[in-house]
């Protein structure tokens, strides 16, 4: 049988061929995936920082909302709210915190109009805890709100419901009080760990006067 000239004149690779083709394959397929993990990782960095902001206008919010009513007496109550118990302020210890250091917790008490018109006095607490009682690391914002008669936390009939999240993430919280602005310095970490956000904010207590 007489095989083809073509056939004849063909030949297979080399094995320098071969290798050089492995070594183009490795180098594409590796940048490929440096630019994927890259960009990947810098769409969870992006992700994470946007938790982060999420997170820290929720905790603001809510604490301006809350501390700035301190203090607040409604027309219909017939006992007043002294300076002294409208804002109180805590460390980790629940010792009593001057003027102008830090506090790891802050309690406000105003009048609050309930939607039957009634008037109920109340408390509402702020700290940062644990997520789970088997956690170390205090990363929740958290805050209670309960009735009371005369402000004094520890003299009331009712006792205080549980602690319920308001904003994760949380690394720091601290509280300072000066004359009648309540200052906030708040740290946030990402979930990953690798994002720290720092941020301060106030409070005007419009109702508490010195």
């Amino acid at each position: 049988m007489v095989l083809n000239n073509n056939l004849k004149s063909q030949k297979g690779m080399s094995l320098a061929e071969a290798l050089m083709a492995v070594i183009i394959s490795t180098i594409v397929m590796g940048t490929a995936y440096f630019i994927y993990n890259n960009f990947q990782q810098t769409f969870v960095r992006q992700l994470n920082h946007s938790v982060i902001k999420q997170e820290v206008r929720f905790a603001i919010h809510s604490l301006q909302l809350d501390l700035r009513m301190a203090g607040y007496k409604h027309i219909d109550s017939t006992s007043d709210i002294t300076d002294a118990n409208a804002i109180r302020l805590f460390d980790t210890s629940n010792n009593a915190v001057s003027d102008g250091n830090d506090a790891d917790r802050v309690s406000a008490c105003f009048d609050h109009e309930n939607n039957d018109g009634t008037v109920q006095r109340k408390i509402v607490e702020y700290e940062i805890g644990t997520e789970q009682s088997s956690d170390t690391e205090k990363t929740i914002l958290k805050k209670r709100v309960y009735d009371s008669n005369n402000c004094n936390l520890n003299d009331d009939d009712t006792m205080p419901l549980s602690w319920e999240p308001v904003a994760k993430n949380f690394k720091k919280f601290k509280i300072q009080k000066k004359n009648n602005i309540l200052n906030f310095d708040i740290e946030l970490e990402d979930p990953g760990k690798k994002i720290v956000e720092k941020y301060n904010a106030a409070a005007f207590m419009r109702n508490v006067s010195y």
